[in-house]
């Protein structure tokens, strides 16, 4: 019995003793590997600046542009008898959907996280809903996929199209895991209180959307440059 107390109190310890390790091994990897480090801190930076901030940005001021307005009440109102019985989900979940389908990672994400924020869903749906609203868009498919990579548009045609059903298929499979008995009565005041956008506060909203999405953009940015330099460490 007191050896398997022993066993388990080193193996705490062990735990406990991972992650410390770990950072410290990643910072001396940084200064034992400087030179390429550097250079892949470029390279993420150069990659975050020319491809992630155009395909993403405008798409993260238009989502919260959009929910400012009451288009996500009214999808939740219109499209609930849709999303319940097909995905066991808010019939909002349809905005997640078409934004994260359209726009590509991680818009989807960042709209379902909102959503729990605002008490739209329970954290099982949005778990749930990440799992097939958070998707990649049809720029990065078809035109980085097919048409860059295969040289082939048809070829990016048919893969969005994959990734679309696959999609809608991976929804209706999570539905059977969800509880029997949760409660699909949620906190909707933040939503409802929401009013159309009228332009004397257009600029004040789109001053508001513009700030969030710089700050959605730049964690993205770090999170680029920090794995490309964990890439060239590996290497």
């Amino acid at each position: 019995m007191k050896q398997n107390n022993n066993i388990n109190f080193l193996f705490f310890n062990i735990k406990k003793l991972i992650l410390p390790f770990t950072f410290l091994l990643f910072t001396i990897c940084l200064v034992l590997f400087s030179n390429t480090n550097l250079t892949a801190a470029k390279d993420g930076l150069i990659l975050w600046a020319s491809a992630v901030i155009p395909s993403l940005f405008p798409f993260f001021v238009a989502t919260e542009l959009l929910s400012n307005t009451n288009i996500i009440s009214f999808l939740g109102k219109h499209l609930n008898k849709i999303m319940r019985p097909l995905f066991n989900v808010p019939g909002e979940a349809a905005f997640a959907f078409v934004m994260g389908l359209i726009s590509g990672y991680p818009v989807g994400a960042k709209i379902v996280s909102k959503f729990k924020e605002d008490g739209i869903c329970t954290k099982e749906e949005a778990e749930r809903m990440i799992a097939f609203t958070n998707n990649s868009g049809p720029l990065f498919i078809i035109g980085t996929v097919g048409i860059t990579l295969f040289g082939n548009s048809t070829i990016g045609i048919l893969l969005f199209i994959t990734h679309f059903l696959s999609c809608i298929t991976v929804g209706i499979l999570l539905k059977y895991t969800s509880k029997p008995n949760i409660s699909h009565i949620h906190s909707k005041k933040n939503v409802e209180q929401k009013k159309s956008i009228n332009f004397s506060d257009l600029g004040e909203i789109l001053g508001k959307s513009i700030t969030n999405s710089i700050s959605t953009i730049l964690m993205i940015g770090g999170f680029v440059v920090i794995f490309s330099v964990v890439i060239s460490i590996l290497n």
